[in-house]
């Protein structure tokens, strides 16, 4: 894998080794100790990846994963209020995600966002509200504790980088 490859990829990635390898998903589940519906999900766009999973998927595959992380050169553009809404709508199947949520709702919609959202609407959130705005998100009742810890974690490296 190359040092810019996007999350999708990994999972393009995995589907052509394991077809090259004339794998079943059931047989390569079998192999690496999960499901076939999880790696459908994974090969499929799927972009919650667990490391330990994709470890065993590339030990089955015959492959080696790498994993990079690169300081980016440019701060994240702050979207507009249109974009941003349309960006994340999909998260929000339950009720229609309107523009004024945004600002009124900051956190039900950060809470979805931090939960479910992938890179891109993540990114997108993050920069339009600000990492105050996700600490206060990240506190509220209704979140589960990975995404509390991953968060407060993220949150203590930025501040720490930052000197504050």
């Amino acid at each position: 894998m190359s040092d810019n490859i996007s999350v999708p990829l990994i999972g393009n990635q995995i589907r052509a080794i394991r077809k090259a390898r004339g794998l079943s998903l059931q047989a390569l589940a079998k192999r690496c100790g999960t499901s076939a519906p999880t790696l459908h999900r994974y090969e499929t766009g799927w972009d919650r990846f667990e490391i330990a999973t994709l470890r065993r998927i590339a030990a089955a595959l015959g492959a080696r994963l790498e994993i990079s992380l690169r300081m980016q050169d440019q701060e994240t553009s702050i979207p507009d209020k249109r974009k941003l809404r349309n960006l994340i709508a999909p998260l929000f199947w339950d009720r229609k995600l309107t523009v004024a949520d945004l600002n009124e709702h900051p956190g039900w919609v950060l809470g979805r966002v931090l939960m479910y959202g992938n890179v891109d609407q993540v990114h997108a959130a993050r920069a339009w509200y600000g990492d105050a705005a996700i600490a206060a998100a990240v506190a509220q009742r209704g979140i589960d504790e990975r995404t509390r810890n991953y968060w407060k974690t993220i949150l203590d490296g930025s501040h720490a980088s930052q000197g504050t």
